[in-house]
């Protein structure tokens, strides 16, 4: 039996698509075809089914899965446990936007002079979109700011409590107030992170609870824009306060304290639990941990 046809296999039950698996594999379609046809002749069952133009793994196909992956597992472990001590390979994470350009960007300096060798792949995305790519195997780990995320499933290697609030520009006269109330802050221009964002949902849900009538006149993915924009006295924003710890120090980003407002969130690193640990996830899991730990013990 050829381990590249089980490989093969896998991808494609992950992905529950045979295009995706064979650009992403490096193959042609009708290699990835093939491999399936071969395996399933040496297995005498049949691994998927077609309706329409959706395929989906039968129920013989689950069990080949389970086996499939402890294959894979196995593999990875003995190619790494035979490799000489020092790291290489790859490692590809997922994460918020928001927390690569607050959190990722030392790491990625650190990570890459201690083990020059690791080839790093980072891919930004919505929560749920980050949640499915690692379902689906497509990144290592990811590193998300949510509510509390639990299943038995995944495994949570880092879960830390992170303030959401209205930011703005040092001079506005909000930001001069000892407390304001949460209507009074919505009444101002805005500047906010696009739909569907975990903490922007949070905004977003009491706004239609309440039937405000509310409309940011700028929307944009990029947060790095966003401080910028505030920091150059344009409106306020609603965002994880690590986004703007430096300018807070530096004292041109102010917290507007909003009565009775309240908003925590999790920032969280999160694996599936039938990932096998490669050195390379387990040293980077581990060193972005200790830079968390020590960023919360200088926090303001």
């Amino acid at each position: 039996m050829e381990i590249r046809n089980l490989m093969t296999f896998l991808r494609v039950a992950e992905l529950q698509n045979f295009t995706k698996a064979a650009e992403q594999l490096g193959y042609s379609q009708s290699t990835v075809t093939v491999q399936i046809q071969q395996l399933e002749q040496e297995l005498n069952v049949k691994l998927f089914e077609r309706v329409g133009k959706k395929i989906s793994v039968t129920e013989k196909g689950w069990e080949v899965f389970e086996y499939a992956k402890e294959i894979r597992n196995l593999t990875e472990k003995m190619m790494y446990s035979t490799k000489e001590n020092h790291i290489k390979g790859k490692i590809c994470i997922g994460v918020i936007e928001s927390l690569l350009y607050s959190e990722m960007t030392e790491i990625l300096y650190q990570f890459h002079k201690k083990y020059p060798e690791v080839e790093m792949i980072i891919k930004t995305n919505y929560v749920d979109k980050l949640v499915e790519m690692m379902i689906h195997n497509e990144v290592d780990f990811i590193f998300i700011i949510d509510r509390e995320v639990y299943h038995k499933e995944w495994i949570k290697a880092y879960m830390a409590q992170e303030e959401i609030a209205f930011f703005t520009y040092s001079e506005h006269p909000l930001a001069q107030k000892e407390t304001v109330d949460i209507k009074e802050v919505l009444k101002e221009d805005f500047i906010l992170t696009e739909k569907g964002i975990s903490y922007r949902k949070e905004l977003d849900e009491y706004v239609e609870k309440n039937n405000i009538s509310f409309r940011p006149f700028l929307e944009i993915g990029d947060t790095k824009i966003i401080v910028e924009l505030l920091k150059g006295g344009e409106g306020i924003s609603f965002l994880p306060k690590i986004v703007v710890l430096e300018e807070m120090k530096q004292k041109k980003i102010k917290k507007i304290n909003v009565e009775n407002w309240n908003v925590m969130m999790w920032k969280q690193i999160l694996y599936h639990k039938n990932k096998y640990l490669t050195p390379q996830m387990n040293v980077f899991i581990k060193m972005l941990i200790e830079i968390q730990q020590k960023k919360s013990e200088h926090k303001i």
